[in-house]
């Protein structure tokens, strides 16, 4: 029983009794773990909730002062800003799949292949460290947090956690949405797959203006995230891909990400934008130019999308 609020360091609850409890207490740390402590976030001293982007960020900025140089693995939800942050300070970012035992395996992967690898990370707080033997551990996470707080203190800073990632942009817009798929159960698998297939279909043939599938460097070739540039690639448990979009004023201002999911019949929508109105933008194009005329409006129940333009 949890009486006072769910055990989630993505839980909006969990994350502000935690800032209430710093600020009460003029701590320098709040902690928030999941019931098995394999997810894992924080709270600085000035009460702001690090975790999601903001948790990578940080755990980025402490193993490339380590390690400089190192790729570091997260899923491919994360924002365009967090990629410029790793590289402003000389790392490299690969995307990968959703999933944290993709983004884990991943580095696996690529340690094994030579290309030094010392953090992986999701968004949902998973994370693990090669110097950890790759263990899924949050409490491992939290404890490097604590060891560079303390080694900040010793060489007389009097700044907080926090202020290590102070420079990291937040996207102004993020959303995401579900789309159920109807029909049998039994049949949803295969009519996901058709769906993210599709998808991709539309991009590479430039149905949707603006419109490319994202990559990363050598990490991920141009189907996405779903396909590795391996001689041997990973299985893969679930289609997804991820686009970035871009129109003449912006430039690149936003990217979709579906994903197909494995437990339920829907499939996930993520969007991010860095222009205000860019997600509902995407969300029209989404709906008027790819799920409609497609025929897939038998398929895919676009509801969500539909009540989120309207409001």
């Amino acid at each position: 029983m949890f009486p006072n609020h769910i055990p989630n360091p993505e839980d909006w609850t969990a994350m502000s009794l935690t800032r209430a409890a710093v600020l009460e207490n003029s701590a320098e740390l709040g902690i928030v773990f999941d019931t098995d402590v394999d997810r894992s976030g924080v709270v600085d001293r000035k009460g702001n909730p690090i975790n999601g982007d903001r948790l990578i960020a940080l755990m980025s900025a402490i193993v490339l002062k380590e390690h400089p140089g190192t790729t570091i693995v997260t899923d491919a939800r994360t924002s365009m800003a967090l990629t410029r942050f790793i590289t402003d300070r000389g790392g490299h970012h690969c995307l990968y799949r959703v999933g944290y035992r993709n983004v884990i395996d991943k580095g696996v992967q690529l340690n094994k292949e030579g290309i030094e690898t010392h953090l992986m990370m999701e968004t949902s707080g998973h994370g693990a460290l090669r110097e950890n033997y790759f263990l899924d551990d949050g409490a491992y996470m939290v404890v490097k947090i604590i060891i560079e707080l303390v080694r900040m203190k010793l060489a007389g800073s009097k700044d907080g956690i926090g202020s290590l990632i102070e420079d990291l942009e937040e996207p102004l817009e993020s959303v995401e949405l579900r789309m159920n798929i109807l029909g049998e159960p039994r049949h949803a698998k295969a009519k996901g797959t058709e769906a993210i297939e599709t998808f991709r279909n539309y991009i590479e043939e430039g149905k949707l203006e603006g419109w490319e599938l994202d990559a990363c460097g050598d990490c991920w070739v141009s189907e996405g995230c779903l396909v590795d540039s391996n001689d041997i690639p990973a299985a893969i448990d679930a289609h997804m891909y991820r686009a970035k979009v871009s129109d003449g004023v912006n430039g690149q201002y936003g990217w979709v990400h579906l994903r197909q999911s494995i437990h339920n019949p829907n499939i996930a929508v993520n969007m991010q934008s860095t222009v205000s109105g860019g997600c509902l933008f995407m969300a029209q194009a989404l709906r008027d130019k790819f799920l409609v005329p497609s025929g897939m409006d038998k398929t895919l129940d676009i509801g969500q999308i539909v009540k989120y333009i309207q409001s």
